[in-house]
């Protein structure tokens, strides 16, 4: 190969990769799924112990970001299982809470490939599981993380980590307290237009 065509090929390197790097800079849908890694806080708690689960979760999204480049509007749609055990002496009770939530997600890009994000959810139970407690059926969130946006051969796919700390009281009952505690890992996948 002579030094022309070697010239060529690293200037089509080059454009491949600036066009793969601004891939993710406009506006898009996508989708995610991994797992929820859950667990409840219960008081009173005289004899239960307190495990963490593992949980899916599944959601679509249409992500904006603003022309500086910096900020990145999130509204997501997403279907997820949250809730842990109660292990008492001779008593195992799996909480397995499913939630419809809307997540309005607000991201601030650190550097390119990597956004903080914050992420508020309101939430609604499905429906009512067998639990050691009435439950209530919304529930209000907020959520933090990071999104890594992958480039060049993985382009079209995400990274994301979050924390959710739920703040409702989701049980009914005016003696009892229980809490959703939900650290989330989900692969993306963004519907780039490819022009």
């Amino acid at each position: 190969m002579n030094l022309r065509h070697k010239l060529l090929l690293f200037f089509a390197f080059l454009t491949f990769g600036a066009s793969a790097q601004t891939l993710y800079l406009k506006p898009h849908f996508g989708v995610k799924a991994g797992l929820n890694i859950a667990r409840s806080t219960y008081s009173p708690n005289f004899i239960y112990s307190l495990k963490r689960q593992s949980h899916p979760n599944l959601g679509v999204f249409f992500r904006y970001r603003t022309p500086d480049r910096k900020w990145v509007f999130q509204p997501e749609v997403q279907l997820s299982v949250r809730g842990g055990t109660f292990k008492g002496e001779f008593q195992v009770v799996r909480n397995n809470f499913n939630y419809g939530s809307f997540v309005p997600t607000v991201g601030y890009t650190i550097t390119e490939g990597l956004t903080l994000e914050v992420a508020p959810e309101i939430s609604y139970l499905l429906h009512n599981p067998n639990t050691i407690v009435p439950l209530r059926k919304n529930e209000f969130s907020l959520g933090s993380g990071l999104r890594f946006d992958f480039m060049d051969m993985a382009e079209d796919f995400s990274l994301n980590l979050r924390y959710i700390h739920g703040f409702t009281n989701i049980s009914s009952t005016s003696t009892e307290s229980l809490y959703n505690r939900t650290l989330q890992v989900s692969v993306i996948y963004n519907f780039y237009k490819k022009k």
